[in-house]
Parts: C-alpha cells; sequence; structure tokens
C-alpha cells in the first residue's frame, strides 16, 4: 500500500471505483462552462479549461458519516464522492472541489504552499476556513444554490449554501460585501494577495488575521462537534457517557455562537468605524447610510442580540451630526425625521429581513 493510499485509507475514504471517462467528460463540460459564463473576469478559455479538468482523477467511494460528500486530495490530484449521491449532485460538488485544483501552487517537489486564500507554512494551515467559505461562496453562486434563512447553533441567518459551510458562508459573504466579491473570487481562484491586500487595508492587519482566526476556530469547533456525534452514533455508550458527549457538544455549541456574534460584530464596527472617518460630503453620508442598513439583510441573528441596532442607531447620530457641520442647515431636522422615522418603521425589519434586498457595494 502507498504513502497516498494509507493517507486515505486513514481518513475512512476506500475506493470503489473510477468515474468513467464519458462521465468526466460531462463534468468538464458542466464546470468548464460555469467558469467561463459566470466569472468572466477571470477571462478563461473554456477549451482550456475542459482539457484540464477532464484530465482529474474521480472517484466513487465509500467515506465515513459526518464527513462532506466530495472530497479534493491533492498529492495525486484525485476528487472522491460519497457512494450513492445522485450525478446531477456529483456536478455540483464537483465545482467547489474543481475550484481546489485550480487553487494549487505547488514547488518542484511537489509539496503544497497555498490554495487559494489558505497558507501552508511546513506542516501548518492559515486560512483554511476563509478558503473553505470563499470556494463554496463561488460555488453556491455558480450553480444557482438557493439562498435561504436557516437557525444553526441558537443563530438565524441568511446564507447562500444552506448545506455545507453555513455559518462561514455567512461570515464570508459580509465580508465579501465589504471588499468587494470581484477581488475576493478572484483571489480565491487564482491564488494571489489582491483579496488580503484590500482585506488588510479596509480593516488593519491585525483585525484581518483576527477575523481569519476566528473562521479557523468556527471549523475546528464544527469538526469537533461531528467526530463527538460519530462516537455517539457508532459506539454502545453508559448513560454517563453520553451524558458527558451531549454536555460537551453543547458547551461547543455556546463558543460557535459567541464566536460567530464576536466575529460578525467585528467586521461590522471596524469597517463602518474606520468608513465613517472619511464620509465628508451629503452623497458620502447616503451612501454610508444606505451601506450600514443594506448589511442588516446579511447579519445573524437570535433573540438576545441587540449589538446591530444599537451600532445602527449610533452611526445614524454620527453621521446626522456630520451633515448638520457640512450643511450648515438648522433644519436639519427634516433628515433627521427621515432616517430615524424609517428605522423606528423598519426596526422589525432589520431582523427579518422578509422586505430588504441587497444593494449592490
Amino acid at each position: 500500500m502507498n504513502s497516498v493510499e494509507q493517507e486515505l485509507e486513514k481518513n475512512g475514504i476506500k475506493v470503489i471505483c473510477p468515474i468513467n471517462t464519458f462521465n468526466i467528460n460531462e463534468i468538464a463540460t458542466y464546470v468548464a462552462r460555469l467558469l467561463c459564463s459566470k466569472f468572466p473576469d477571470f477571462k478563461l478559455n473554456y477549451n482550456d479549461m475542459f482539457n484540464r479538468i477532464a484530465r482529474i482523477n474521480m472517484f466513487i467511494a465509500d467515506m465515513p458519516s459526518g464527513m462532506s460528500d466530495a472530497c479534493y486530495f491533492y498529492r495525486n490530484t484525485s476528487i472522491y464522492f460519497r457512494k450513492g449521491i445522485s450525478f446531477d449532485d456529483i456536478k455540483k460538488l464537483a465545482f467547489h472541489e474543481i475550484v481546489h485544483h485550480f487553487q494549487e501552487i505547488k514547488d518542484s517537489k511537489g509539496t503544497l504552499h497555498r490554495l487559494g486564500l489558505c497558507t501552508y507554512l511546513r506542516v501548518k494551515a492559515y486560512g483554511s476556513a476563509l478558503n473553505e467559505s470563499a470556494v463554496q461562496l463561488m460555488s453556491s453562486f455558480a450553480t444557482g444554490e438557493q439562498r435561504d434563512t436557516v437557525t444553526y447553533y441558537g443563530v438565524t441567518f441568511p446564507t447562500d449554501s444552506p448545506s455545507y459551510y453555513p455559518l462561514l458562508c455567512n461570515l464570508i459573504k459580509q465580508i465579501g460585501y465589504l471588499t468587494g466579491f470581484a477581488v475576493l473570487f478572484e483571489s480565491t481562484f487564482f491564488a494571489n494577495d489582491r483579496f488580503f491586500d484590500k482585506f488588510k487595508f479596509l480593516f488593519g492587519e491585525k483585525v484581518a488575521f483576527k477575523i481569519q482566526q476566528n473562521f479557523d476556530k468556527l471549523l475546528d469547533i464544527e469538526e469537533k462537534i461531528v467526530k463527538i456525534n460519530m462516537k455517539i452514533q457508532t459506539t454502545d455508550m453508559s448513560y454517563f457517557r453520553f451524558k458527558n458527549a451531549t454536555d460537551t457538544i453543547n458547551k461547543y455549541k455556546s463558543q460557535i455562537r459567541q464566536t460567530f456574534f464576536d466575529t460578525q460584530n467585528l467586521i461590522l464596527t471596524t469597517y463602518f468605524n474606520n468608513r465613517i472617518r472619511e464620509v465628508n460630503t451629503a452623497d458620502e453620508i447616503e451612501n454610508y447610510r444606505k451601506q450600514l442598513y443594506s448589511f442588516s439583510n446579511l447579519i445573524g441573528t437570535n433573540e438576545t442580540y441587540t449589538f446591530f441596532n444599537d451600532f445602527y442607531f449610533s452611526k445614524m447620530a454620527e453621521i446626522d451630526q456630520k451633515y448638520e457641520k457640512l450643511t450648515g442647515n438648522t433644519q436639519i431636522t427634516v433628515v433627521k425625521k427621515y432616517s430615524f422615522a424609517n428605522l423606528f418603521s423598519s426596526v422589525k425589519k432589520l431582523f427579518t429581513r422578509s422586505s430588504i434586498k441587497l444593494e449592490d457595494n
């Protein structure tokens, strides 16, 4: 057994059969067309994309419960799909894994140094969760995944990916809304620094890396919950061990909830506190108000979360003061009535988001 087979076995992946050439070509056609049509700024060549995808080895395999339905293994440039899923689902799942293939930056010895937004230094990976969520957001956009509002870990939030990395996809969309999705997707696919440069410029290097660490923390805790659930399902536990396991899961869920809100609040306050310092004209004031209001369309909430609402009130008061100083208009009460009356009448909408359409960045 070679090292690749050993590593696959270690991860519980047992190959059943290769996917035949005809089906691989159909997958290559599907993914190449989406890459070229959905991301025209990438300036990709369809024939080149098709040929490169068609050369990727693809297999049907037995995969452990709790593991993703598909995975890309860079050491042998192969994709593995869970046994039993439909071919239509395989094509959609393939998009995510094929993006991983194009993200790779290796040295002459085949050692992986970078995968999109993730950097590998020796045995340590930095930004793995940020990269996974960005790839999944790209995949959801390309394959037409239906956006939905879901509740996980006591947080209710909108996500473009209800089934795969839903929480992380919510947070990466918040960031993409502020940095611009074009630069996010470009750096994700081509593994360049443009997104991180913009990210650090808008948030500051310290905060940007803190957000990246929080993404990794969220993914790590979710993986711990999956492992415990697998043990519960496959082990004959005593009542004491079962209670211990479920208590640990509840503790991890609480950590996820807290980390999510900490990250969301950090994204919100850092960006909009920084940006308000640059608001100096009436048009900039109005654009700031619209951007902050539209951000409510992205946030996660629960029954006790009031942070966004409180922050919104404070920023509206601040830009009203800026407007007064800018215009010297003592009749600013007209503007105040407009902004705050709309806010009071729409407080509920800020959290239900039932009738708010996301405005373009």
